[in-house]
């Protein structure tokens, strides 16, 4: 039987902070706090001069918003499952997310090109990065450079999608013993080798994204609750266990980086507690286009703020120009290709 429509229009007020916090993330702290590392990746000497020049914060912002992405994907993707089953849901998914990040990826060799004119070096990206990139699922395995570190993320939301889909075939549509199975996988994957297994190549290649998931079925464990299928206290049992099982299985001996995740586990529980703090129309808009904002913003802002502080201007206008050109250009991505791919998935997943 089909699930009725149910919409949490709190999520989309949600992800537009979530896009914020990491665009900012990128313009105001690790443009100026890792200047060689932006220098690596663009090929390009390390900017110099501006000092004092970023955006001081006792959070990780980048922490903040893609804890809030994954608990909001964690508590959407249910509703999907649910409603298309898991051969319809996998189409879906893939005409979502590869159009618009292929869109992006072309963004992102076209600047790193503009770069190599900036600097007056030779192109360095190759055919096996870009191959690489196109799957970007199997980029670790398939090797070449990565040309884009922000996709991490990307990765950690495709495998979730796949071996939720799986799991969730495998146990007949029961979704709560689907995530019950994948824990168990993720507990492996990542804790395997200290009880005595080892699976080197998958635990190598997939325990640094799957060890995410945790804090994904937080969100989906919400989804239980707003839809009547768990009691507030077992949600709030269930919730922990997560948490805990996500510091288990990342393991990161940065205190200050868990507490950035718990800031967005904080306001990701306020939308959920109280949906109307956070149905706001900018934040919905920029909800909207934040996938194709995301998969365009950080080398293209990156090669732009580089060209544009060799004019002399303040660090701020950078910034400001920066966001304000990307914001644009992910419109663009949103309007041409983005939503028309999903309107095409959509009627493409109906013939299953």
């Amino acid at each position: 039987m089909s699930q009725p429509h149910i919409r949490f229009d709190f999520a989309d007020g949600l992800r537009g902070l979530a896009m914020l916090c990491v665009v900012l993330f990128h313009y105001t702290q690790i443009f100026w706090f890792s200047r060689e590392r932006v220098g690596q990746i663009l090929y390009l000497a390390p900017l110099g001069g501006y000092p004092g020049a970023s955006l001081a914060l006792p959070v990780n912002l980048g922490a903040v918003g893609v804890g809030l992405f994954l608990l909001i994907s964690g508590l959407l993707i249910p509703l999907s499952l649910g409603r298309q089953g898991a051969m319809r849901f996998a189409v879906t998914r893939l005409t979502r997310i590869y159009p618009t990040y292929w869109a992006g990826l072309a963004v992102t060799v076209l600047a790193l090109w503009l770069a190599s004119r900036l600097g007056g070096t030779p192109f360095a990206v190759s055919v096996r990065d870009v191959a690489g990139h196109l799957s970007i699922a199997f980029q670790d395995m398939l090797g070449g450079r990565n040309i884009d570190p922000v996709m991490w993320t990307l990765k950690v939301e495709l495998w979730f999608y796949a071996l939720l889909g799986a799991a969730f075939a495998l146990t007949r549509r029961r979704l709560k013993a689907a995530i019950g199975l994948l824990l168990l996988v993720v507990a492996l994957l990542c804790r395997g080798p200290a009880w005595g297994t080892a699976w080197p190549a998958a635990q190598y290649y997939l325990a640094p994204v799957v060890c995410y998931f945790p804090l994904m079925f937080a969100g989906s464990w919400c989804y239980f609750w707003l839809t009547g299928q768990a009691t507030r206290r077992e949600t709030v049992l269930a919730v922990g266990v997560m948490l805990a099982l996500f510091v288990w299985f990342t393991g990161w001996p940065s205190l200050a980086l868990y507490l950035s995740y718990g800031v967005g586990v904080v306001l990701f529980a306020l939308g959920v507690l109280w949906p109307a703090w956070w149905r706001s129309r900018l934040l919905a808009r920029v909800g909207a286009v934040s996938y194709a904002w995301y998969v365009c913003h950080s080398i293209a802002g990156y090669v732009l703020m580089t060209a544009l502080a060799r004019l002399g201007l303040p660090w701020w206008l950078l910034v400001l120009v920066a966001l304000f050109a990307t914001w644009w250009l992910a419109v663009a991505i949103n309007r041409w290709v983005e939503l028309p791919t999903q309107r095409w998935g959509k009627r493409l997943a109906e013939r299953w």
